[in-house]
This record gives C-alpha cells, sequence and structure tokens, in this order.
C-alpha cells in the first residue's frame, strides 16, 4: 500500500476513496496528520495495498475534516474564509506540553497573531504568516513547513510563503544556531526584520491560560486589512480607469 496522499488524478467519486477520506477525516479531527491518517484509514479499510490514485489527497480529508469539526459550517469560496478552515483545524494538534504550555497549536497560532498585531497592526501578509505558519502539522507533522505551503498554495502571498518557510532560521539566528552563511543571506533579506518579528512573537506565544483573539476576530482583522487595500486600489486607479 502506498503511504503518500499526492493522488489527485483518480476517481474522486470512487466509493473506496471516499471511504478513506472519510476514515482519514475522523483521524485529523482526533489529532493525527492528515498524511498518517490516510495510511492508516487505506490500511483499515483493505487491509492490503492501495494504488495511489485511489488513495484521497491532504485537501480532500481536509474539507472532511473541517466539516466534523464544524458540522453546521458551509464551505467559504473566499480566500480568508479557506485560510480560517485550514488554521481551525490546529485545534486538534496537540504537542510537548513542556515546550507548549499554552494548549494545542490553534491557542498557539491565535497568541502569536495578537503579539504580531500589537507591533505591526498594519501589515496583513506578516499577520496571515503568524495565523498560518504552523498549518502544516496538520497534515505532516514530520515535514510542516512544506506541508503547510502546499496546502495554503495561493490562498497566500509570495511574501507571507517565504515569512512561514523562513521562520524557522529566524528562530535559530535569534538562539545563535544558525550558520554564519545563513545568517549573512538572512540579514539581507529585505523581510529580515519582519521574520525575526515572526519569530519572537513564536516564542513568546506559549502562555498557559494566556488571553488572545478568537480566530474570528483574527479573521475579521485580516477581512479589514485585505479590504482596505482593495479600496486605495480603486483611489489610485482613478476614476477613468
Amino acid at each position: 500500500m502506498s503511504g503518500g496522499t499526492a493522488a489527485g488524478s483518480g476517481d474522486r467519486d470512487d466509493p473506496l476513496r471516499r471511504r478513506i477520506a472519510a476514515e482519514a477525516a475522523r483521524g485529523v479531527a482526533a489529532g493525527s496528520d492528515a498524511k498518517r491518517a490516510v495510511f492508516r484509514a487505506a490500511r483499515r479499510l483493505t487491509r492490503g495495498w492501495v494504488p495511489p490514485e485511489r488513495l484521497p489527497t491532504t485537501a480532500e480529508v481536509n474539507a472532511r475534516a473541517q466539516l466534523r469539526l464544524h458540522p453546521g459550517a458551509t464551505d467559504s469560496a473566499d480566500r480568508l474564509g479557506r485560510i480560517a478552515g485550514l488554521v481551525s483545524l490546529l485545534a486538534t494538534v496537540r504537542r510537548d506540553p513542556a515546550a507548549h504550555p499554552e494548549g494545542d497549536a490553534l491557542d498557539h497560532a491565535l497568541q502569536v497573531f495578537d503579539l504580531v498585531h500589537a507591533t505591526r497592526p498594519y501589515d496583513e501578509e506578516l499577520l496571515t504568516a503568524a495565523l498560518v505558519q504552523e498549518v502544516g502539522l496538520v497534515f505532516d507533522r514530520d515535514d510542516p513547513v512544506a506541508a503547510g505551503i502546499e496546502a495554503l498554495g495561493d490562498l497566500v502571498t509570495p511574501r507571507t510563503r517565504w515569512l512561514v518557510e523562513f521562520v524557522a532560521a529566524a528562530r535559530g539566528y535569534r538562539d545563535g544556531t544558525l550558520g554564519h552563511r545563513a545568517r549573512l543571506r538572512l540579514e539581507g533579506h529585505p523581510d529580515f526584520e519582519a521574520v525575526l518579528a515572526l519569530a519572537e512573537a513564536d516564542r513568546k506565544g506559549r502562555v498557559r491560560g494566556g488571553m488572545a483573539s478568537t480566530l474570528d476576530e483574527a479573521i475579521m482583522i485580516l477581512r479589514a486589512l485585505d479590504d482596505a487595500d482593495l479600496d486605495d486600489a480603486d483611489v489610485s486607479a482613478g476614476p477613468d480607469s
């Protein structure tokens, strides 16, 4: 049986694929990452090898997991609604309480978001990175950064993707473990200060019982910034454009 989830080309109406997706969604809702959940669901349902094209993608599993966690919700077609759906799944991710006493990964994301918002309230891309930086934990605990970037796709800007990819390097820069050449490359990047601010918020956002915005409130902040950017673009374009 294949353990991968990058099928994509198979028939999404395949009954086995749909059963595996539903079973894997239950695993994600219970705290497993999507990659492992698909593998375990396929093994449990078939007890044999499953062709890769009959395995559901992480996007299919994610959609079903969101509906299990939020049964009254409907699929949101807008970008920020889809981001909220991904981030909401962090509530299923629990880690070592010694390193993360704040609770689940959603608690951490919201604390990080608020810390960034307190210092850079108008930087929508940095605030988005604060909220989504650990989304990959839902899909692959072994390689969460790559999994998160893949899951987010075009929902975030290239700058936000870079911040998510390099926040780990920024942590290493702060604690002195990043190599000399990597330090120089990071220092030379135009978003050096922004990624350091994200890394510092990530370090501080681990307060047990700490007060933080709700996910809905965080998305409202991002939506207001997004709407303001659209208004500015309309003004810049002028009445004759």
